[in-house]
């Protein structure tokens, strides 16, 4: 999706705007503009400005309309297999489902999203692998540190997170050709785990900064 004039809509939103609605950091808001998932535009100043509707489809949907939500990569595939689990009945009835509130099931599926991106970039190669991987680290980081908040044990939310990686893989599954070599199949399910590990490793180091028990007390 190329970036756009500030007249193609009515209403934009600065980075820093963008940011505090989506609750994520200007890494992750500038790898979905960059790549075609987000409308935006610069400046003559050089600054980005983003589509408001686009930032709203995000908080409900996980996913803005139009191009970006062809399935295009295994990202797509993950994330529609996502909503085909949390649209489950027993989805919900799960215990680290029950813990986390009302309000946080969007930041969830905005944190899934964002391991799903992370994740099909480091497979294509869209950009360096080394600052994806910090950027995983963070981003489970900071995904860990609100659940700390919100007192979620980490017990609950590595079944959260296990939850999404587990759907990741399964959409790697669906988008993966018949053809493809089992060494091929391998190497991507290995450079998946690479990618998820750093997520949840920042995820743990999030809770030792809290000090928070990994379950809950009897």
């Amino acid at each position: 999706m190329p970036e756009l004039s500030p007249t193609s809509s009515p209403q934009w939103a600065s980075l820093g705007q963008a940011c505090r609605i989506l609750q994520v950091n200007e890494a992750t808001l500038r790898r979905w503009a960059d790549r075609g998932q987000m409308r935006s535009y610069r400046t003559p100043g050089g600054h980005r400005r983003f589509a408001l509707e686009d930032l709203k489809a995000l908080t409900e949907k996980a996913q803005p309309e139009g191009e970006a939500s062809r399935p295009q990569n295994v990202a797509d595939a993950a994330l529609r297999h996502i909503r085909r689990r949390l649209q489950q009945r027993a989805i919900a009835q799960m215990p680290w489902y029950e813990q986390i509130p009302p309000a946080g099931h969007t930041r969830l599926r905005l944190f899934g999203y964002r391991v799903l991106t992370l994740a099909s970039d480091y497979l294509t190669g869209h950009g360096k692998r080394q600052p994806l991987l910090a950027e995983a680290r963070l981003v489970g980081e900071e995904y860990g540190d609100e659940t700390a908040r919100l007192g979620v044990p980490l017990e609950f939310t590595t079944q959260a997170f296990t939850f999404f990686r587990n759907a990741l893989i399964e959409g790697l599954q669906e988008a993966t050709p018949q053809d493809q070599s089992p060494p091929s199949v391998y190497r991507t399910w290995r450079l998946v785990n690479t990618i998820t590990d750093e997520v949840f490793q920042g995820v743990v180091r999030a809770y030792d900064r809290h000090h928070l028990p990994f379950a809950i007390p009897a």
